[in-house]
């Protein structure tokens, strides 16, 4: 008979990830992962095919006939979503990768303009991701939707690639990123791309099926962070809105909360297992007092945001295998695998990788790493305040923002994300192409 409460957690939490059977056929594939960690990454080689080399584009029906007309209002269909995860470090890997010189986005464009003293572009203000949204149209997913989506990209004329005279010389190089590219339209590597950040849906019910039907030749790039520190950097996110609770208060209401939806009729079911849980985290926020608000809500799902394999294998529903590349926070930051997470990247969406094996990749720090070194000052500080008696309020202030994790919580936390983090890496054909992480 199992007498710790952690251990009766643990064997909850392994029981309902093996009940959650993964139903697909075919697991992801390898993508030319098995790189070196030394300087030279050397890619597997593979001859693009005319499709992947070329560039998408988009005619809208209100566009005029006529090739002059066409070219005005031609868009670049995005190819590629970073659809997950929140505080996982998306952001930063595509900061990386809009750096090169084959990506673009309409912020990239007004960067080059306000240096050659053009006019620049409406970026428009995104709140909800559209396959998120209220705007999307359900009844209608292809051609209002799919106009309505290509508004936050920009069109051909918008993008300042290097044309090349007729003459076959090239036109004044435009300096950008990482260095010097004179790029034809015509070349191998001439391929522009478009793609959009959205964190948040991997976790958005339904959003998998309105990308598939919207954008079915959409690719899906997800990086993952150890749960454990996700949830922490969430909490600290959203401090603000935690009503002075700990971290491990937090952690331990949120615990009730997947026991209970563990125990009801249809959690097997996903979507049926984030409604339970969305509603028994109001009626626990309620309880506690913490604002009710819609982002505030982040403040409560510290945990289940962390539960990849259910998110994953639920994604993948609409959107297949050869179409998700599954990516680590801590080898991105991880100066030895730094370059050769880019590249793999990379050859993933079928554009040149000399660029990131070419040119430094500034990344900065792990957010987790220098939270650790905080803490350990923390640690050291408050010793030294102990000693002289004084600054009590500052310390409790240090202490309850910057508190070091819990060895405790932590403990707890590996024992609830194992058998999830397990079923993840075994959705992969290789354990190289997404090794989890070790407790």
């Amino acid at each position: 008979m199992l007498e710790n409460p952690q251990d009766v957690e643990r064997l909850m939490m392994e029981r309902y990830a093996h009940s959650l059977q993964f139903k697909g056929k075919v697991r992801i594939k390898s993508l030319a992962s098995d790189y070196n960690n030394d300087d030279d990454v050397e890619l597997l080689p593979r001859r693009l095919t005319k499709k992947e080399r070329e560039t998408t584009v988009y005619y809208p029906p209100a566009c005029k006939n006529g090739r002059r007309h066409w070219q005005i209002c031609e868009k670049v269909v995005p190819s590629f979503i970073i659809a997950g995860a929140e505080h996982s470090a998306a952001d930063v890997l595509y900061e990386t990768l809009r750096t090169h010189p084959q990506v673009w986005d309409l912020a990239k464009s007004n960067a080059v303009y306000e240096r050659t003293g053009n006019a620049s572009l409406d970026v428009p203000d995104n709140g909800t991701p559209f396959f998120g949204s209220q705007s999307y149209n359900d009844v209608d997913p292809a051609t209002k939707n799919l106009e309505m989506y290509l508004q936050q990209f920009p069109s051909i004329k918008d993008i300042p690639i290097i044309h090349t005279r007729p003459s076959g010389e090239a036109l004044p190089h435009i300096q950008y990123g990482m260095g010097q590219f004179n790029m034809a339209p015509k070349s191998p590597n001439s391929r522009i791309l478009v793609g959009e950040i959205a964190p948040s849906y991997i976790h958005m019910d339904g959003a998998s099926k309105r990308i598939s039907s919207t954008m079915p030749e959409m690719k899906a790039v997800f990086i993952f962070r150890d749960p454990i520190e996700r949830a922490y950097l969430n909490y600290l996110a959203q401090r603000q809105y935690a009503a002075g609770f700990m971290f491990e208060e937090i952690v331990a209401e949120e615990l009730l909360i997947l026991k209970e939806c563990i125990s009801r009729p249809g959690s097997k079911r996903w979507t049926e297992f984030l409604t339970c849980h969305s509603e028994e985290a109001s009626k626990t926020a309620k309880r506690m007092g913490l604002p009710n608000r819609p982002r505030a809500s982040n403040s409560r799902d510290l945990v289940v945001k962390g539960l990849y394999y259910s998110q994953l294998n639920e994604f993948v529903k609409d959107v297949p295998f050869p179409k998700v590349l599954v990516l680590r926070t801590e080898d991105l930051y991880d100066k030895k695998s730094t370059v050769s997470t880019m590249a793999r990247l990379s050859q993933f969406l079928n554009i040149d990788s000399s660029p990131f094996m070419n040119f430094p990749i500034e990344i900065g720090a792990d957010p987790m790493s220098l939270l650790r070194e905080m803490n350990d000052n923390i640690v050291l500080d408050e010793g030294e305040m102990l000693e002289s008696a004084s600054n009590d309020s500052d310390l409790d202030e240090n202490r309850r923002s910057h508190h070091p994790l819990d060895q405790a919580t932590r403990t707890r936390l590996q024992r609830v994300f194992e058998p999830f983090n397990q079923k993840l890496v075994d959705m992969f054909e290789h354990r190289q192409d997404f090794p989890g992480w070790d407790y």
